[in-house]
């Protein structure tokens, strides 16, 4: 049996990621799940907004984009307190995560990868516990950084870390993006 199997993609919005992550789990052999260090961010804004008694869910894309500044300065306000505190959440959640009498997933695949110590937390937790941890880097041409965070934080991934896989695409590219993902799942045996 193949080792369980977490794969990281980052890279600026916009550039495919998620696309990629489709490509990849289409064509997973193995239960496999699409699960992002900001799922716990969204997951507590969801119930803080339960708690009060609002309306809204930050999964949905039209709510979230409306109100992104609560996230960002939510995600801020808890990465102060603990730089790791969503990297560490998530890496402990993947061997255990499951939907009802399902599996545990053998393949998660996140989409958001920002920062260099989401990786280095994820390789010191799921390495223990058996994990390979796969990166891939997805840049499309004429798509550059969403603001000078994203711009340093991508940067500092690139300059520290050498990917297992590297793409770039021509712009609106969605097929070959998706084919690429594919590929993927079966080369790596995902």
């Amino acid at each position: 049996m193949a080792a369980p199997t977490l794969v990281l993609i980052a890279g600026y919005a916009r550039a495919g990621k998620d696309t990629l992550a489709s490509g990849i789990l289409e064509w997973s052999q193995r239960p496999a799940e699409h699960i992002n260090f900001a799922d716990a961010l969204k997951e507590a804004a969801n119930h803080y907004m339960d708690y009060l008694g609002l309306d809204g869910n930050f999964f949905k894309e039209d709510f979230k984009v409306d109100n992104r500044d609560f996230l960002v300065h939510a995600g801020k306000f808890a990465r102060r307190m603990d730089r790791d505190v969503f990297a560490r959440h998530f890496a402990n959640w993947c061997p255990v995560m499951k939907h009802h009498d399902q599996p545990s997933p053998e393949t998660v695949v996140c989409s958001d990868w920002r920062y260099v110590n989401e990786l280095r937390v994820c390789q010191d937790i799921l390495w223990e516990k058996g994990w390979k941890v796969r990166t891939i880097y997805v840049a499309t041409a004429g798509v550059g950084p969403a603001n000078d965070e994203e711009l340093d934080s991508i940067a500092e991934i690139r300059a520290s870390h050498l990917f297992d896989q590297e793409y770039i695409f021509r712009p609106s590219s969605r097929n070959a993006i998706m084919t690429e993902g594919r590929n993927l799942a079966r080369s790596w045996k995902l």
